[in-house]
């Protein structure tokens, strides 16, 4: 996963731009969301995987999946459907 800057948007946790390295690319549609949670069962020191994801239509026509991870707010770009 690429790390990447995000802005959200009046919805506090829905990306509003996208800064893959040049610049920021305004987010014209969210597709689809939807969250990820594995590893609840493991035992401490390990943690479970907790994102949001997201499938994003950028200004500039491409598809983005991104996700969030819950812990950290770090975001990173899954895949690039062009």
């Amino acid at each position: 996963m690429t790390p990447i800057r995000v802005r959200l948007g009046q919805n506090p946790t829905a990306p509003r731009a996208i800064d893959l390295g040049q610049g920021f690319i305004l987010v014209t549609a969210v597709a689809e969301r939807w969250q990820i949670e594995v590893g609840w069962w493991r035992v401490a020191p390990e943690r479970p995987v907790r994102r949001d994801c997201w499938r994003v239509m950028l200004e500039d026509g491409r598809c983005l999946d991104l996700r969030q991870d819950r812990e950290s707010g770090g975001w990173s770009m899954e895949r690039n459907w062009g």
